[in-house]
């Protein structure tokens, strides 16, 4: 008998809320939408993982920025980082008048060497070793221009733009 009721109530909500689940906003309600809302000065940025926090995402930065920082320069995140989805981007760098960023576009990664005059934007299956001997330069040579790397050079993403030349 309460298993019956139970599932009567159950469905009666589940009807109720179909038609609404895909419906178009009702009058007066904004849609949801992506957000991309970081600062004009932007010169490197992040693509939110599942499960990102801001500190973590500072932290993957070897604290380069400070979490006031990260919130100046991502005004759509509040106060707490709980508004953070996978996929969205964040700024983690700006540009300074001591250290000009190099002609790579966004996204980059942050400390990125102020002379670097040829980038390369990381494709999958490219490694390291791969990325510096195409460019000829040594994996040396990429990881002192990208400070941002590992030294086993295991986080080298897709989709950023890594310094493969230098002017002198």
């Amino acid at each position: 008998m309460i298993a019956n009721i139970f599932t009567t109530a159950i469905a009666a909500v589940a009807a109720t809320l179909s038609g609404q689940a895909l419906a178009s906003p009702a009058p007066g309600r904004a849609a949801l939408v992506a957000r991309q809302g970081y600062i004009d000065t932007c010169t490197a940025t992040y693509a939110v993982q599942s499960g990102d926090r801001c500190i973590d995402i500072r932290d993957k930065y070897n604290a380069a920025f400070s979490l006031d920082e990260f919130y100046s320069w991502n005004p759509q995140v509040d106060e707490y980082c709980s508004n953070l989805y996978p996929g969205e981007v964040v700024c983690v760098g700006v540009g300074n008048t001591t250290n000009p960023q190099p002609s790579c576009p966004a996204p980059v990664k942050p400390g990125i060497v102020g002379n670097c005059d040829a980038c390369y934007k990381v494709v999958d299956s490219d490694y390291c070793y791969a990325v510096a001997a195409d460019h000829g330069i040594t994996l040396d040579q990429l990881l002192a221009w990208n400070p941002d790397l590992n030294a086993a050079c295991s986080n080298l993403e897709v989709g950023y733009n890594y310094c493969v030349g230098v002017s002198e």
